[in-house]
C-alpha cells in the first residue's frame, strides 16, 4: 500500500485521511456487520476524493459532495467490478493488493448463473443503478463520517449536512416466498432424497428448520462467538424454543411448532442420538459428511441447492406452470424464512411473530408479511351486488 500512497501529492495528505478513517471504523469493531459496510462506503468516498478530485476528504465542499453521491448512481465501468473481489490476495507470504479489487461490484442474480451453468457458458452481470436505498445509506455513513470528525476535536463543516436530501416515497417491502406448490415439491423432494440416503436426512433437517422457525442462514451456521448445539432445543412449560443469537449478536427464544418435532426427532435419529435433546446435550447441531462439528453458511447453502434442483425437476416432469418452475432457479436459503412467516402470518398474532422472527419493529413484521393478507382480503371481496 505504502508506494500506492506515495504516489499521490503531498498536498492531498493521504496518510492524515486514513489515520482519520481507521479511528472512525474502529469504533464499530464490535459489529462486523456495520463495519464492514461502512468500510465499503467510507473507501468510496476517500478514493472518489483522492482520484476524482485530487483533495484529501477534509478540503471536500458541499458541491464535492453533491458530486459524489451522484457519481456513486453512475460510476463508471472502470470502478465496477463484475463480481465480489478480496482487496488483498496473497502473495509470496504477504498480503497483496488486489488489482482485479473494484470499489463497486455489480451482483449476478442467482437465476442469470443457473442459467449459465446450464449453458456452460460464462454469466454476464448487467451494471445496474444504485437504488435509494444505497444512496441514502452513503450519504448517512459520509455524514457520520464527519461527525466523528467534529466530535473528535477537529474544526470542520460536513460537506454532506448541508444537502437537503429529498427522500422518496417508498413502497411496501416485496419479499421473495415460495407459494404453497413450490413448497410442497420442495418439502417433498427434502423427505424422498431423506429416504433414499440416511445423510440426507441433515438435508431435510435444515430445509424444514429454516422454514419452520423462519431462521436466517446465520441461525443454523453460528458467528464468531456463537455455535448452535443440541441444547438450543429446550423444552419450557410444556413447549419446545430454540435459542439462538442472531443478527447483531442478539440472544432470541424462537417458538418451536408441534408439526417440527417429528423432523428433530428423525434428524436426531439418524445421528444415533436420543429422539430429543436434553439440557446436558450440547454436541453440535450439524455436522460435515465427514463427522467435523458445525457448518459454514457456503456448506449449508451447498446442502440444500440439490433439493431446490430436484424440486424445480420434479415440477417440470409433472407438468406444473413454467414460472413457478423457473421461479425454483431464484431460490434462496433466505426464501425459506419468508415462506414460512407468510405462511403462519394468516394464524399467528403478529407481535408473536415479530419476536419469533427478531424484527426490532412490530411495524416491520407487519408491513412484510400482513400486507400480503390485505391482498388475499381484498381479492376475495368480488362479490356482485346483484344476481348472487
Amino acid at each position: 500500500m505504502a508506494p500506492y500512497l506515495a504516489a499521490f501529492p503531498a498536498e492531498i495528505s493521504v496518510e492524515t485521511d486514513l489515520r482519520h478513517a481507521r479511528a472512525f471504523l474502529k469504533s464499530y469493531s464490535q459489529s462486523p456487520s456495520t463495519f464492514k459496510n461502512y468500510r465499503g462506503y467510507l473507501e468510496r468516498l476517500i478514493l472518489w476524493s483522492w482520484i476524482v478530485q485530487s483533495k484529501s476528504v477534509l478540503d471536500l465542499t458541499r458541491t464535492d459532495a453533491e458530486a459524489f453521491l451522484a457519481f456513486n448512481v453512475a460510476p463508471p465501468q472502470s470502478w465496477v467490478g463484475a463480481s465480489a473481489m478480496r482487496r488483498f490476495a496473497p502473495k509470496d507470504g504477504l498480503l497483496m493488493f488486489n488489482p482485479r479489487w473494484r470499489p463497486f461490484g455489480v451482483k449476478i442474480e442467482k437465476a442469470d448463473r443457473k442459467r449459465a451453468a446450464e449453458a456452460h457458458v460464462k454469466p454476464v452481470a448487467s451494471q445496474k443503478k444504485q437504488g435509494s436505498g444505497s444512496t441514502d445509506l452513503i450519504y448517512s455513513v459520509a455524514c457520520s463520517f464527519y461527525d466523528f470528525l467534529l466530535q473528535d476535536g477537529m474544526d470542520i463543516a460536513s460537506p454532506f449536512k448541508s444537502i437537503k436530501r429529498v427522500k422518496g416515497k417508498r413502497g411496501k417491502p416485496k419479499i421473495k416466498a415460495l407459494t404453497t406448490l413450490q413448497w410442497d415439491y420442495l418439502v417433498g423432494e427434502a423427505e424422498t432424497m431423506a429416504n433414499e440416503d440416511p445423510k440426507h436426512e441433515r438435508t431435510l433437517f435444515i430445509v424444514v428448520a429454516l422454514f419452520a422457525m423462519y431462521l436466517r442462514v446465520g441461525d443454523l451456521s453460528g458467528r464468531d462467538d456463537w455455535l448452535p448445539t443440541m441444547n438450543s432445543f429446550f423444552k419450557r412449560n410444556g413447549s419446545w424454543w430454540f435459542e439462538v443469537v442472531g443478527k447483531g449478536n442478539k440472544e432470541r427464544e424462537i417458538t418451536v411448532k408441534d408439526a417440527f418435532i417429528p423432523y428433530l426427532k428423525r434428524y436426531r435419529e439418524s445421528l444415533n442420538m436420543s429422539p430429543l435433546p436434553t439440557k446436558a446435550d450440547d454436541a453440535p447441531l450439524l455436522y460435515t459428511s465427514h463427522g467435523r462439528p458445525n457448518l459454514t453458511a457456503r456448506q449449508i447453502r451447498n446442502i440444500v441447492q440439490p433439493v431446490f434442483d430436484r424440486a424445480r425437476s420434479r415440477m417440470q416432469a409433472d407438468g406444473q406452470p413454467e414460472d413457478e418452475c423457473q421461479e425454483l432457479m431464484e431460490v434462496t436459503l433466505h426464501w425459506l424464512r419468508h415462506t414460512g412467516a407468510t405462511f403462519d402470518a394468516k394464524f399467528r398474532d403478529a407481535k408473536h411473530l415479530q419476536m419469533d422472527l427478531g424484527h426490532e419493529s412490530l411495524s416491520t413484521t407487519q408491513d412484510i408479511y400482513y400486507n400480503a393478507i390485505n391482498q388475499e382480503r381484498s381479492a376475495s371481496n368480488r362479490g356482485s351486488i346483484r344476481g348472487r
